[in-house]
């Protein structure tokens, strides 16, 4: 019982993954929703910064087609706010499945 108590309190991780891409964002989503993540989406860098430094998750993962501001940049921006800095930041290639070391 105590055991139980205990696996209820661990609290998942918390993803932010943002792709301009509905379809390959959706994919991704469900992928790592199957992993037992918890995941916050966005579809541009600019809702991705905003979204980083609202809730700030555990891993950010910007697609590498993102309009706007470019995954770099993006990443650039979310490494040196000083909310944001301490959390790992991938970049991902466009319409690919998250690679397994991410996950892991």
């Amino acid at each position: 019982m105590a055991a139980a108590a205990q696996a209820s309190t661990v609290k998942a991780l918390h993803v932010l993954i943002a792709d301009a891409n509905a379809r390959t964002l959706a994919a991704r989503v469900r992928q790592l929703a199957a992993a037992g993540l918890q995941v916050s989406m966005a579809h541009s860098a600019f809702e991705a910064i905003v979204k980083a430094s609202c809730r700030v998750p555990d891993l950010i993962l910007l697609d590498q087609s993102l309009a706007g501001l470019d995954a770099a940049t993006t990443g650039e921006l979310l490494t040196t706010c000083p909310v944001t800095a301490h959390i790992p930041v991938y970049e991902l290639a466009p319409g690919r499945k998250v690679p397994r070391r991410v996950l892991d």
